[in-house]
């Protein structure tokens, strides 16, 4: 991992956090290389459901701040001294809730910068739609703006189709559409949302997009130098009702002509939104047609790919991406077929049940053996909770309603699927239901 030595003496100000243990770790090994963290905050109570901070892995930064993160002045303001001049050498964000408001300070500041016009089109899809254009990775869509514009635009588009909101994470509000009654219904829903889940203001516009039938995989990839690096294609395996994404193995074994076709259209749609550096999570469909570029996320995956990542490939995307952040020349290293190392899978862990999560059971026979007497990597695994007991979870309707993860290395992606999903299978998640 030659370069991450460049942390020593730098300042990096990470605005939000993504949940989960990855962005959590991905923070104190940069503090492990030497590089001060400030994180910003508008409230610590997202994060730990009104427990104190200090016991939280957050917690563990060298300074929080607290300011209103929608605010890009007041971001800007918290990180300047009485004449202006930068307190920080970067300032970097994996919220797709905050990944605006931090390209704008970066601008503004002069720091490292993704670039704000990339930022927004990867945020607001229409606009990506807009920015690949004729691009044959580009599907039919229409933003609609008000319910007179409906029919039209599923005219265009037709059936069946995807409704979407324009500028939400997490696969919140996505709905399959297979007849016009459920166009209308899913208008309804998602057209009385004002407000995203963080809260910012939101029009009610809703988009809708062809629905493109084909193998759904994400591509990770670094930008640094205007050059993208790509590490390698991720699987998805999606709930065929809700669309959530319940599983993921990497690197998926594609045929070098098909990963051709997909890298470059991923490099594609990067440079059609000038995306300046820093990590892509890019969500493509591979079509009997070719690739169809789904969403580009500018920040890091969640639901452990980027552990993934620097299991198999011995590059960490986290560390990567903070240090372009703070402005360092840094060139990302390895991935599959350059030196990577076999293969690793995670399953999603999902309540039967809504209510109040009290406890997991079938987590103790979580180790693996090695099943090829080859050399490489032993098949291991491993679970990880994001609740406690007495923390609330949610109906299966977005990512937000997972509890955890079972997590597992191997020789290869389909062997450690295989694995996590055996020990996803004796797991059982115990929830009570909530007084009404």
């Amino acid at each position: 991992m030659s370069g991450y030595e460049q942390f020593r003496g730098k300042r990096l100000a990470l605005v939000e956090s993504m949940l989960h243990d990855a962005f959590y770790n991905g923070i104190h090994r940069a503090r492990d290389f030497g590089c001060e963290v400030w994180l910003l905050v508008r409230g610590e109570e997202w994060y730990t459901g009104g427990r104190p901070l200090s016991g939280h892995p957050l917690g563990r930064v060298d300074r929080v701040v607290q300011v209103d993160t929608h605010d890009w002045r007041a971001v800007a303001g918290v990180l300047t001294d009485a004449d202006g001049k930068p307190l920080v050498d970067g300032v970097l964000s994996f919220s797709d809730y905050h990944t605006e408001v931090t390209a704008r300070v970066a601008e503004s500041l002069g720091l490292p910068s993704q670039g704000l016009e990339a930022v927004r089109a990867a945020n607001h899809k229409h606009l990506l739609r807009e920015a690949l254009g004729d691009d044959p990775a580009n599907v039919r869509w229409r933003l609609v703006t008000r319910r007179e514009e409906l029919e039209a635009a599923v005219g265009h588009v037709g059936l069946p189709l995807i409704a979407k909101p324009p500028s939400e994470a997490i696969s919140f509000g996505v709905r399959k559409c297979l007849t016009w009654d459920q166009v209308l219904d899913a208008w309804r829903e998602l057209s009385a949302v004002r407000a995203s889940l963080r809260g910012q203001p939101r029009p009610g516009h809703v988009l809708l997009e062809e629905y493109v039938r084909g193998t759904e995989v994400s591509v990770e990839s670094m930008t640094a130098g205007g050059v993208t690096h790509f590490f390698g294609a991720t699987s998805k395996e999606l709930h065929k009702d809700t669309l959530l994404e319940e599983a993921h193995s990497f690197p998926v074994a594609l045929d070098a002509g098909v990963w051709e076709e997909v890298r470059a259209c991923v490099d594609r749609a990067l440079r059609a939104v000038s995306y300046r550096q820093g990590p892509a999570h890019t969500e493509v469909m591979i079509t009997e047609d070719g690739p169809r570029i789904v969403e580009v996320n500018p920040r890091l995956p969640a639901h452990m790919i980027s552990t993934m990542v620097t299991d198999v490939c011995g590059t960490d995307p986290h560390l990567d991406a903070k240090l372009l952040a703070v402005g360092a020349e840094h060139v990302p290293h390895r991935g599959p077929g350059d030196g990577a190392v076999g293969g690793a899978a995670v399953v999603v862990l999902f309540p039967d049940e809504p209510g109040e999560f009290t406890g997991i059971d079938g987590t103790g026979d979580t180790a693996g053996t090695d099943s090829t007497g080859g050399e490489g990597p032993s098949p291991g695994v491993s679970v990880h909770l994001h609740h406690e007991p007495g923390d609330p979870v949610a109906t299966r309707l977005d990512n937000s309603a997972s509890v955890g993860f079972v997590y597992a290395r191997a020789h290869s992606a389909k062997e450690a699927l295989d694995e996590a999903r055996r020990a996803a299978g004796r797991i059982r998640i115990h929830t009570r239901k909530e007084a009404p």
